[in-house]
C-alpha cells in the first residue's frame, strides 16, 4: 500500500458535459484509478444538509471549490458524472447530526453503528440520509445526482441487505 499527500500540479483539467461546470481540475489519480473507492463520514452540512457520497468527491476537486457553492447540487452531479465512484462505504458509525461539517458539542452526535456500502452511491446517499430523519427527496445534491442518471434514489427501487 501506498500513502500519498496531494500535490497541487497533479490536477488536471476535466472537460465536463454538466449543467453548471464545463470543466474542472480534478485529482489526476483518482481519474486515472482502476477502482475508485469513496469512503465519507455522514455528518450534517450547513449548505448542503448532509455530506455523503456525493458530498465527498469534493476532496478531490482543486480550484477554487467556493465557487462552486451558488449551485452546489448540479455541480456536484456534474463532478460525480465524470469521476464515478466504483463503491461508495458511508461511515455511519457515529453521525454528526447538526452544526456541520466542524461540529458543535458532543451532543450533536448520534452513535448509528452503521455502515452502508453500494456501487451506487445515489442508492447509498438515499439510505443514509434516513439515518438523519429525512427523505432522498430533501437532499438537493441527491435530487440532481438521480436526475442525471447516476443512481437510484427510491428505496423502494433498492434491495437493501442489512447484517
Amino acid at each position: 500500500m501506498e500513502l500519498k499527500f496531494i500535490e497541487n500540479e497533479r490536477f488536471r483539467r476535466v472537460p465536463i458535459k454538466g449543467a453548471v461546470l464545463p470543466a474542472w481540475e480534478l485529482y489526476d489519480e483518482a481519474l486515472s484509478a482502476d477502482v475508485f473507492i469513496n469512503v465519507p463520514v455522514a455528518k450534517h452540512h450547513g449548505l448542503s444538509r448532509l455530506t455523503l457520497g456525493l458530498k465527498n468527491v469534493m476532496g478531490v476537486m482543486g480550484g477554487n471549490r467556493g465557487s462552486i457553492h451558488r449551485h452546489l447540487d448540479d455541480a456536484l452531479a456534474d463532478i460525480n458524472s465524470v469521476l464515478k465512484s466504483h463503491l461508495t462505504v458511508i461511515d455511519a458509525t457515529r453521525i454528526l447530526t447538526d452544526h456541520g461539517p466542524q461540529g458543535g458539542s458532543p451532543a450533536d452526535v448520534k452513535v448509528m453503528d452503521t455502515v452502508i456500502a453500494s456501487t451506487d452511491i445515489v442508492a447509498a446517499d438515499a439510505y443514509a440520509t434516513t439515518l438523519f430523519g429525512l427523505k432522498p427527496e430533501d437532499i438537493p445534491v441527491t435530487v440532481a445526482a438521480h436526475k442525471r442518471g447516476l443512481g437510484e434514489m427510491n428505496l423502494k427501487r433498492v434491495r437493501i441487505v442489512t447484517a
